[in-house]
């Protein structure tokens, strides 16, 4: 009896300092932490978002750079923090999709169990670029081309487990081909080596790629996204070329350690939801290529999950490996 008292008294103490915390939240600073090193895209996206969450709160929200390990150790670092509201992260489609079955022997959180979801931010469509002197001008010509070679065509990526090595499997699988990935450390130097003819295709971000297809240096295909994009709607998509159901983006999204109060979850998504559309930051969204995209934090769990079951897909029946 006296037990059952005890864990009444200490559940209302929890329920009162929880409702407190949610209507005083945020009375200091937030931590946003960006699982990759300054000056990359999800970087560029943390400063943007913690600039709008800082407008929006009133309290400062301030960014911290914890790269390495595929985006695992930021997201690691967050996962066991405390779900008061002050330590967020803003992860990937890698850090949350791809890392835990590719990684799944080192991984140290679970993408789904360890995280509150917060928001969906938004996302980046990536494009199917050739070196101009490969004789295809679409799609099905690319699949009959590399047929063609027998198995002796690679293609370039930004990194074993990266959203441009992973479009690169997807699309292998769809079109029935068999073609080897050629890791680099990172978009720019993949990129380049296409760009130099070296290697004949690769999936690149559309905001990097542009510029190289506007300057005839870089051959476009098609864009990864279901519909066209705003950005290039001259381009197909893939899935309109024979491949129905191809789509993969670079995606951002907010996430908190698990068993965040409810209250605090719905205040950051609005206030996120409220920023993101402002104009000023719009436009930095706009100008730099990237698709602002706000859910609601229970949209946001359901699309964070049909990810995992998706890349799990791809990774087991593609057979990729990592060293570890």
């Amino acid at each position: 009896m006296l037990r059952k008292f005890i864990l009444l008294v200490a559940g209302s103490l929890w329920l009162g300092v929880t409702a407190v915390s949610a209507q005083t939240y945020p009375d200091r600073p937030v931590q946003l932490v960006v699982s990759y090193p300054p000056g990359g895209a999800t970087d560029i996206i943390g400063r943007l978002v913690a600039e709008s969450l800082t407008a929006k709160l009133g309290q400062r929200v301030y960014v911290e750079n914890r790269g390495g390990a595929s985006g695992m150790l930021g997201a690691g670092y967050v996962a066991k923090s405390r779900p008061d509201g002050y330590t967020l992260v803003i992860a990937t489609a890698t850090t949350h999709a791809v890392d835990p079955t590719l990684f799944k022997d080192v991984i140290t959180y679970d993408a789904i169990k360890d995280f509150t979801p917060i928001a969906y931010v938004g996302y980046t469509p990536l494009v199917l670029v050739t070196h101009p002197s490969v004789p295809v001008s679409n799609v099905q010509e690319l699949i009959a081309y590399v047929k063609s070679k027998n198995g002796a065509i690679s293609y370039a990526d930004g990194g074993t487990g990266s959203v441009p090595h992973m479009a690169g499997q997807l699309f292998s699988g769809m079109a029935g081909i068999k073609i080897q990935a050629v890791p680099y450390k990172g978009d720019a130097p993949a990129t380049a080596d296409v760009v130099g003819g070296h290697l004949p295709y690769m999936f690149a971000h559309l905001p990097v790629a542009l510029p190289l297809i506007r300057a005839g240096k870089l051959k476009a295909l098609g864009v990864t996204t279901p519909q066209r994009s705003d950005f290039a709607p001259d381009i197909p998509t893939i899935a309109e070329q024979g491949l129905a159901g191809y789509s993969i983006v670079t995606w951002w999204g907010i996430f908190g350690p698990a068993g965040m109060p409810k209250d605090i979850v719905t205040k950051l998504n609005h206030a996120l939801q409220e920023g993101l559309n402002q104009p000023d930051t719009k436009k930095g969204f706009f100008t730099r290529g990237y698709v602002i995209a706000t859910d609601e934090p229970e949209h946001f769990a359901k699309f964070v999950q049909a990810e995992n079951d998706k890349w799990r897909k791809v990774i087991i029946e593609s057979g990729i490996k990592v060293q570890q």
